[in-house]
């Protein structure tokens, strides 16, 4: 796919280049500016990566402005990668890290050293010695680069107590810092590359392909990013709307669930709008398109979704925070102490003991140990930020359809005047037999489970978005709702009139079975309420959530579900531009939100929400964008919060246990109690017992903790 881009800015000798794709390349702003330098008549390159912009200046005599914007149009996202990570990217973008390996060589380089060290007794010293300041060299870069930042940080500790370790032949106290601190490095690089892995799976909603009409007889395949306002495009059953326009021709039946969240497909006629992300379940539609690219509703879902991805771990950054808060009373106490004894093991003992090894490695294993835990029982964190944040949740927002629902329509009740229910069903489901709608799609699979033959159809005239007659054993019969017994003239006496409104009231929708102009038979339709459903919303008011409905439905039927649930709060007929809006003035009051969807209509209200959880069996980019994936079990949300507050106790106990360790061993080693070997084995040694303690799910049974598998919820894995 070409590279998506607008001129933002054009002067004479200088362009300005906008691109949403240049935020999420994993390359660096030096790589940009390498490499477009060397455009022939090019003098100077800004880019800013972050917001996704490239400056060029140029000499207009030289630079082939025409030639730079078809490179532009024609060369795709794996190309411009692979050009910008092979002029420089790795060696400079590690260099502006303060980085000489990346942090997997560097890993394997410190656990490759531990080979030596087997026979470290029979080495001279001496290459020992530059062994350990040779693999410490990675940390002196970093503390060197912290200096000349005017920085005291973790570090400089660090750097001076390998440093110190190391000339005064502590070699695998050295040995053992690095590896520790390399360990942590990688965990964290293993992160952030699976965060762009999705955004670059977002960004393939652009490669949609739709069928424009040319003339009488021509319809031609194009790209999206080809089709212009004004084209007629031509939607055929059972394939994707890739515009947001009108119907000018044709009657079909839309699944807009992906944007409106809307149970029933929606039936489309002339002079009805139609949204790109939507289905044609049943006809064909010729639309004019009058939002293309990335104007239309779903491009606007992506666009939320982008800029809400790419955040921080906050676990990892609070961690190191506390740590640095204890590098200038660790270098002070350390200064002191030499000043006053002149002692060179008590200055090298107390500059080994710091606050920042156990924190880096443990932290982040703490997490990921609990992130696999969950996803034992189903439960999917994509990262540790959210795994944080969700023990925090005050406010949970669940959409209705295919999340407190089942999430598709379901024969619910069979009313009989003068026939018997298998009887009615059997005709109803002979009626429907090969339609495509949901709806008809139930009755045959209900009439298919209870043993009912499908009987021969004959002469049958399938309305759209009305219903369908045909003959069954020569007899005439009509299947489908109100509007269709209207348009068909036929008598609805009072009482089944009263029963009709009954069924509503209880929140199904309603068919009609017609033999020879005469009601036989009402067939209630509903989405049904998940099992689960209301004791996990009790469960949440119990632990003191507030709970709030949102859906696209109407309000009588939002209302309903709501009371059935015991919810006291609901938006009706929320879009979702909407469902983002209530979901950030909930934020700007100050709650901490988690919003529960299933659908694509979900992802800007799941991309602005601080957690947002999605449905297993949900559509993918609800899956893609969610932080948290859980089974189709609502018992996992209750799980899932539990193991977030399991996962954040055993962070603050471990914090708990290097604070108490530590300082112990800084106490001791300033008093000259313990000597540089003790001080390596107490904040090693700490490091070492946090990592195991960070990992307990991984040995210990926690089977407890899980809500769903108490109630025969279904696993995963």
């Amino acid at each position: 796919m070409p590279i998506p881009f607008k001129v933002k800015e054009f002067k004479y000798g200088k362009v300005k280049i906008y691109s949403e794709l240049f935020k999420y390349l994993s390359v660096s702003d030096t790589a940009f500016v390498n490499y477009f330098s060397k455009f022939k008549g090019v003098s100077k390159v800004i880019s800013k990566k972050s917001a996704g912009l490239l400056t060029i200046y140029y000499n207009p005599d030289e630079f082939d402005l025409l030639g730079f914007y078809d490179f532009l149009n024609t060369t795709d996202r794996e190309m411009i990668l692979s050009l910008l990570t092979s002029n420089g990217n790795g060696k400079l973008e590690k260099e502006e890290e303060g980085e000489i390996f990346s942090p997997t060589t560097w890993f394997k380089l410190n656990t490759l050293a531990f080979v030596p060290f087997l026979f470290r007794s029979a080495l001279p010293g001496g290459f020992l010695t530059a062994l350990t300041l040779g693999l410490g060299s990675q940390v002196f870069v970093k503390g060197f680069n912290s200096l000349k930042k005017g920085k005291i940080d973790v570090h400089l500790l660090d750097s001076s107590a390998i440093l110190l370790s190391s000339l005064q032949g502590n070699h695998f106290s050295s040995l053992l810092m690095t590896w520790l601190l390399s360990l942590g490095d990688v965990i964290q690089e293993k992160t952030e590359k699976r965060a762009h892995v999705e955004i670059e799976k977002l960004l393939n909603y652009k490669e949609e392909k739709a069928f424009v009409v040319v003339d009488e007889n021509t319809v031609v395949e194009k790209p999206i990013e080809e089709v212009k306002k004004g084209d007629i495009v031509v939607v055929y059953d059972g394939q994707k709307i890739t515009v947001d326009g009108v119907v000018i021709e044709g009657d079909a039946l839309v699944n807009q669930a992906s944007l409106t969240g809307e149970s029933n497909p929606v039936h489309k006629k002339p002079n009805d709008p139609v949204y790109a992300g939507t289905f044609v379940e049943d006809g064909k539609l010729y639309i004019r398109a009058e939002k293309v690219g990335d104007e239309t509703a779903l491009a606007k879902i992506v666009k939320i979704i982008e800029e809400a991805a790419n955040q921080p771990i906050q676990a990892q950054l609070k961690a190191e925070e506390m740590a640095n808060k204890f590098v200038i009373p660790t270098f002070a106490i350390a200064g002191t102490s030499y000043f006053l004894t002149r002692d060179t093991n008590r200055l090298t003992s107390t500059l080994i003991i710091d606050y920042h090894t156990g924190i880096h490695v443990s932290t982040p294993l703490a997490i990921m140990s609990h992130m696999a835990l969950a996803a034992k029982h189903g439960i999917l964190f994509k990262s540790g930020r959210h795994l944080e944040l969700l023990h925090k949740v005050d406010t949970v927002v669940f959409d209705k359809t295919g999340t407190l629902t089942v999430g598709h329509p379901e024969v619910t009740e069979i009313v009989t005047f003068d026939v018997s229910e298998d009887e009615a069903l059997q005709i109803a489901a002979s009626l429907e037999q090969r339609i495509t709608h949901p709806v008809a799609k139930s009755i045959v699979s209900l009439a298919i489970k209870k043993g009912l033959d499908i009987l021969p159809r004959k002469d049958s005239d399938y309305h759209i978005g009305l219903g369908i007659e045909g003959d069954i054993n020569d007899v005439h019969y009509l299947l489908g709702s109100t509007r269709f017994m209207e348009k068909k003239h036929i008598k609805i006496p009072k009482k089944v009139k009263q029963i009709v409104d009954q069924l509503h009231d209880k929140g199904e929708s309603v068919l009609y079975l017609v033999r020879e102009n005469k009601v036989i038979a009402l067939i209630g339709i509903s989405d049904p309420i998940k099992p689960e459903s209301k004791e996990v919303i009790e469960i949440l008011y119990k632990m003191n959530r507030d709970i709030i409905l949102c859906t696209g439905d109407n309000e009588g039927a939002a209302e309903k579900v709501a009371k059935t649930l015991g919810i006291k709060k609901f938006y009706a007929r929320a879009f979702p531009d909407e469902k983002a809006k209530i979901i950030k003035k909930l934020k700007e009051e100050g709650k901490t939100v988690a919003f529960l969807g299933d659908g694509v209509n979900d992802a800007p209200a799941l991309s602005v929400a601080d957690i947002g959880i999605s449905i297993r069996s949900g559509a993918d980019i609800a899956i893609e964008v969610a932080n948290v994936v859980i089974n189709n079990n609502l018992y996992n949300l209750v799980d899932a919060i539990r193991i977030s507050d399991e996962a954040l106790k055993n962070v603050y106990q471990n914090f708990r246990i290097n604070t108490v360790a530590n300082t112990a061993g800084l106490i001791g080693s300033v008093l000259g109690v313990f000597n540089p070997v003790v001080s390596t084995i107490i904040n090693n040694g700490t490091s070492v017992f946090m990592g195991l303690n960070a990992i307990k799910p991984l040995w210990k049974d926690y089977n407890y903790l899980f809500y769903s598998t108490k109630k025969g919820g279904e696993k995963y894995g």
